[in-house]
């Protein structure tokens, strides 16, 4: 019998919107997490932050991501009915964004492990019963204090860890490093394994090593069939039809002006590596509608219909 593969949709600022979680699970991703939220922003009513966190009935289980380096606010962040709704909260203790870390908040907390073990046991203690995470990297510029990070997190609280095997310093260059993953698996909460990962091979040799399951990122991107390769499961993707739904379920939360920017790094997305398909992506980056965003796809399919169905 073949080794069943845990998955998880790893959470993309401006990627994993609450659309593409919905087409992901077409595909039998095991858990999805939101694009990280503002713990602060979400306490103070923001209401793009509050708008982020809709989801579809279909999205289930699905991991709330929240970034912040309060203990006390993240805690009063995670009772929120929105975030309540959810099945589980993650903490980016990753994001190795500038403007982030400048806050004090993602890999930032990788330099203060006390403060990042108050957060977790704030966060842990006001979700009672429901599952905790934390996705961090391997540290700033090394990975010297990476297992030490990890049992810190499963002292503090959490239920299991999410590790991109790469550092701050790295941001996404280079390749991911998964030397340290056995010895961070010993620490003893299970341990996902993110980064570069792509393939059903890469997530079976992860599983030897240790992790319990895989994060995929920009791998999933325009090919949310990924994981059902992964799994070795039959999939059909028809790439213009996930194109129209992913306006559409966009649609019901934002405005057409939103879709609009929204969709263009999407398109990109669905239409990279095809024959010819650059110039559409021109055309859709220079849209103002999403009447300019459509119809060049649906001529492109139209004129390429070989091109519009992935399956196995």
């Amino acid at each position: 019998m073949s080794a069943e593969v845990k998955t998880i949709l790893a959470p993309m600022a401006g990627y994993t919107d609450f659309a593409f979680r919905a087409i992901c699970r077409d595909f039998g991703v095991d858990l999805t997490v939101t694009e990280m939220v503002s713990s602060k922003a979400l306490v103070m009513g923001n209401a793009l932050s509050h708008r982020m966190l809709f989801r579809e009935s279909c999205d289930r289980p699905a991991f709330c991501q929240i970034f912040g380096h309060e203990p006390s606010v993240m805690a009063d962040s995670v009772r929120l009915p929105e975030v309540a709704a959810y099945d589980g909260v993650d903490i980016n203790m990753g994001c190795p964004v500038r403007k982030i870390v400048s806050g004090g908040d993602g890999s930032a907390l990788l330099e203060n492990p006390r403060l990042a073990a108050q957060c977790i046991s704030a966060v842990k203690t006001a979700l009672k019963d429901k599952p905790l995470s934390v996705k961090f990297r391997l540290g700033v510029s090394d990975s010297a204090g990476a297992v030490d990070f990890a049992k810190t997190c499963a002292d503090a609280g959490a239920d299991f860890i999410t590790v991109h095997f790469r550092t701050r310093k790295q941001m996404y260059s280079g390749s991911a490093d998964f030397s340290l993953l056995q010895q961070i698996a010993r620490v003893g909460i299970p341990v996902i394994a993110n980064g570069d990962v792509a393939t059903r091979r890469q997530c079976l040799q992860l599983l030897d090593m240790g992790a319990s399951g895989v994060a995929v990122g920009r791998a999933a991107l325009g090919r949310p069939y990924v994981f059902a390769q992964i799994k070795e499961r039959a999939f059909r993707f028809d790439v213009l039809a996930a194109i129209e739904r992913h306006v559409q379920l966009l649609l019901k939360v934002f405005d057409e002006r939103v879709v609009v920017n929204e969709m263009k790094k999407h398109v990109s997305a669905y239409l990279k590596g095809k024959r010819n398909g650059k110039s559409v992506v021109v055309e859709v980056m220079n849209a103002r509608t999403l009447s300019q965003i459509l119809t060049p796809c649906r001529v492109f399919f139209e004129n390429n219909p070989n091109l519009r169905i992935e399956e196995q």
